[in-house]
Parts: structure tokens; C-alpha cells; sequence
């Protein structure tokens, strides 16, 4: 069976109201959002770098689902139903979000030989630079 996770980015737009926001994620809509078809997990993560990203917070939802896109407009209709019964905050803004397709090792073969050029692609090792100069 197909696994996914969707990646929902999310802003707390009140500032004073930022810790209600993530005790309100965490504690009531995570919770409300596992009735979704498919269900399997949820995290949520804080951007430690938020300057010039669109986002300070993203949630990953795990489907295990023959249909992942019908999952994810399940886990809508949950979110819906939950502002429907006055457990959706008001604070958030919705970003940007991805449906991604676990792919399975197991429908791949192995490589049998390696012989990869050892010098780093310039688009690689930039990024590498980054990283290393905590950038």
C-alpha cells in the first residue's frame, strides 16, 4: 500500500498569541486530524531559520493509503468539521503544502556497480559550504 506525508506550512498570525498556537496544534487539532482516512502519524517542526522563508512552523502528515490525494481531502473535511465545531483556532495562516510519495526501496533494483565521478558538483558543494559554515 502507497505511503505518503503531506507537508502543510503554517504561520501563527498573533504573536501574543503564539504559545495558545502551538499548544493548540499539538493538543486538539493533531488529534482531531487522526480520524482522517489513512492516518498514520503527525509532527510538527519550527523553522530555526525563519528570516526570509515563507514559513515559521510545518506539519507532516503520514498516509498509508491506496488513494493518498483522497487521504489528504479527508484530513480537510476533518479540519473543516473541527472549525465547523468551534475547535479550529483563528490565528493561522496557511502557506504552501506538498503531497509526497514515499518511494518504496523494494520496487527498485540495486546498483550493481559504482564508478561516480569523485569531484563535487559546484551546485553541491556550495550548498555543502553552507551547511558546514552553519549558513
Amino acid at each position: 500500500m502507497p505511503r505518503g506525508v503531506f507537508l502543510v506550512f503554517t504561520n501563527c498570525t498573533d504573536p501574543a498569541r503564539e504559545e495558545e498556537f502551538n499548544r493548540w496544534y499539538s493538543h486538539t487539532h493533531l488529534p482531531d486530524l487522526s480520524a482522517a482516512k489513512g492516518f498514520v502519524s503527525a509532527r510538527r517542526y519550527v523553522n530555526l531559520d525563519p528570516d526570509g522563508s515563507p514559513a515559521k512552523y510545518v506539519a507532516a502528515y503520514e498516509f498509508e493509503s491506496d488513494n493518498l490525494s483522497e487521504s489528504v481531502q479527508d484530513l480537510v473535511r476533518v479540519a473543516m468539521k473541527a472549525l465547523a465545531d468551534g475547535r479550529h483556532i483563528e490565528c493561522i495562516e496557511g502557506g504552501q503544502s506538498f503531497l509526497l510519495q514515499e518511494i518504496d526501496p523494494a520496487s527498485l533494483e540495486p546498483l550493481e556497480h559504482l564508478d561516480y565521478p569523485r569531484e563535487i558538483p559546484e551546485s553541491i558543494r556550495e550548498g555543502v559550504q553552507q551547511v558546514l559554515d552553519g549558513e
